[in-house]
């Protein structure tokens, strides 16, 4: 198997809809995991915190902004190795709305952030295939 450390990390991953467009982010280019990826608002859950409320912090913590959650929609599993562990991750996705017209303020993680349409989600090709099929879940909900 491995003599790495493993390391289970709950994320929480919140898609913000406006306008019929989804907000993404971009991982800053010295970023040690995923350097310039494409993602949703995410972060870790800390302990005994509660999953909507870890969201809703890690949202604003990254983009500033202020949302509630509406609903879960998906969750799924990643792996980071580092020198010294192995951080096994599921992400847990929520769709969440703004309170109120905001601006996005990116935090110092981030180097750019763009409001896309579903049929651009497509020219991100910097995005996993695991953030693209989030986002176009959210979409699909949307639709109904």
């Amino acid at each position: 198997m491995t003599d790495k450390k493993i390391v289970q990390k709950i994320i929480l991953g919140g898609v913000i809809v406006k306008d019929n467009k989804v907000l993404v982010i971009q991982r800053s280019a010295d970023e040690e995991a995923y350097p310039n990826l494409w993602e949703i608002p995410s972060g870790k859950k800390e302990p005994f915190e509660k999953s909507e409320d870890a969201v809703v912090r890690e949202v604003k913590e990254e983009t500033g902004l202020d949302v509630e959650v509406v609903m879960p929609i998906s969750v799924f599993e990643f792996k980071v190795e580092k020198p010294d562990e192995i951080r096994d991750a599921t992400q847990i996705n929520f769709l969440v709305k703004l309170k109120g017209d905001q601006e996005v303020k990116i935090s110092n993680e981030h180097q750019d952030f763009a409001w896309i349409t579903k049929e651009e989600v497509k020219n991100y090709f910097s995005m996993s295939d695991e953030v693209r099929s989030v986002i176009l879940r959210a979409f699909e909900i949307l639709r109904k």
